[in-house]
């Protein structure tokens, strides 16, 4: 799945929450499929359907996890939502990936791979 124009990404995932695309610059957020449709007609959960954070702002990427609902990954920058506390709201919210019910492995190894990226843009950015 390319950037219409641009590189095609490093890594994605396609989740229950749509599609989270690592670029060497940037993720890339698609907000989509049947589990977000339902979750925010039936919670009234209205949020981006698409959202851009640039790697050298990322400050931390967050696993949060439930002993009973599903984990998500929170990416945390300047301007984000801060967590309400409310979990389908925070899974929900516009720095957020939900990928799995089940085995959230990939998930975490999007974790690392983004947060390696994020330092090497960091870096680059620093020396530019």
């Amino acid at each position: 799945m390319a950037d219409h124009g641009g590189p095609a990404p490093i890594a994605h995932l396609h989740g229950m929450g749509g599609h989270l695309l690592l670029y060497p610059d940037r993720i890339r957020l698609l907000r989509h499929g049947p589990w977000f449709t339902a979750m925010n007609l039936l919670a009234h959960l209205e949020r981006e359907m698409e959202t851009i954070i640039l790697l050298r702002d990322l400050v931390a990427v967050h696993m949060v996890r439930s002993l009973l609902l599903v984990q998500f990954l929170r990416l945390t920058y300047p301007g984000c939502p801060v967590p309400s506390g409310h979990y389908l709201r925070d899974a929900f919210a516009e720095n957020a990936f939900l990928f799995s019910l089940a085995d959230n492995r990939p998930l975490l190894a999007m974790q690392r791979q983004i947060t390696d990226v994020a330092a090497a843009a960091r870096d680059h950015h620093a020396r530019a």
